[in-house]
């Protein structure tokens, strides 16, 4: 177990040196730069040379990458290029809103997901099986974007039951669930689809396992009989409800931009076409500890409801 648990952690080193070296390099291959985007059109090349020795990207790429790991090895994750403040201060402002509405978004998934997956599991060859496939299926093709516009004209224009456009952060928690009740959907349901499939087929395998024969051969009643099939094929779904925060996580960016939610995902964006640099790179930082801390959970979670692990 402590080999696994090592290894499990190198693993983890190995990623985040990799995925934050990739983001790096990723956002100077871009063209442009900072400085002539700051300077402006009619700036000369001297007044954008100055404006590069002074945000430090005249540096060699090599000089600015030790920079870089050396900041973020002190936990500072720079000054934002456009801003010009703290990078720190940019996310801790922007995340409440990215984590509410990935908190709200992962709730409906695993309502909806786990729900349909039982129904489903549990009723093989059924008309209520036929129609949960159909409804999954609908759900996993439906385009992220389309379906919050989707969502937007008939539910906030056409009969104005949520609003349009923004967020107020000092709002009661029943106004900030109902603005972002729309997004959230719009986030759950494609995961929600993809889990209700992933639990109806552990659930389909667990059914024919040798346990739930004994089970029925002593005697059970269902509801016994259930909970015993639930109970092994549940802890399999762990890891994919893991990488779902991870999707929701990033999927903010773009259902952020069509709800006008002041997120991390609306200012990755803007960070994204200023070539931000610090910006980028910080909020790839959170986002890429936080998806790793929770599978890392989730792996722990899993060996600890699975005897099967365990003992392994």
């Amino acid at each position: 177990m402590m080999r696994h648990w090592f290894g499990q952690l190198v693993s983890i080193a190995i990623t985040l040196f990799l995925v934050l070296s990739l983001v790096f390099v990723g956002m100077r291959l871009l063209p442009g730069d900072a400085a002539n985007m700051r300077a402006g059109i009619d700036a000369s090349e001297s007044q954008v040379d100055a404006i590069r020795d002074a945000l430090g990207l005249a540096d060699t790429w090599a000089a600015q990458f030790g920079k870089y790991w050396r900041d973020l090895a002190q936990g500072n994750l720079g000054t934002s290029l456009r801003e010009q403040r703290p990078v720190v201060r940019i996310v801790l402002e922007r995340l409440p809103v990215t984590a509410q509405l990935a908190a709200f978004a992962l709730g409906l998934t695993l309502i909806l997901g786990i729900g349909l997956g039982l129904i489903s599991g549990l009723n093989p060859a059924s008309i209520l099986e036929r129609i949960v496939l159909t409804i999954t299926t609908i759900g996993l093709t439906l385009p992220g974007f389309w379906l919050g516009f989707l969502l937007l004209l008939a539910f906030a224009v056409q009969r104005d039951w949520f609003p349009l456009l923004g967020f107020d952060a000092g709002a009661g928690l029943g106004e900030r669930l109902h603005a972002l009740t729309l997004p959230a959907l719009t986030l759950a349901v494609p995961n929600a689809a993809q889990l209700a499939r992933l639990t109806r087929a552990e659930l389909l395998d667990a059914r024919a396992a040798d346990f739930v024969r004994t089970a029925r051969s002593k005697g059970l009643g269902r509801l016994a009989v259930v909970r015993h099939i639930a109970a092994n094929a549940l802890p399999n779904v762990l890891p994919l409800v893991a990488l779902t925060l991870g999707g929701l996580l990033t999927g903010t960016i773009i259902v952020e931009q069509v709800f006008g939610l002041p997120g991390l995902g609306v200012a990755m964006l803007g960070a994204i076409a200023a070539r931000d640099y610090p910006v980028v790179q910080g909020i790839t930082v959170v986002t890429v500890i936080v998806y790793i801390a929770v599978n890392a959970l989730a792996d722990v979670l899993q060996v600890l409801t699975d005897p099967r692990l365990r003992y392994g």
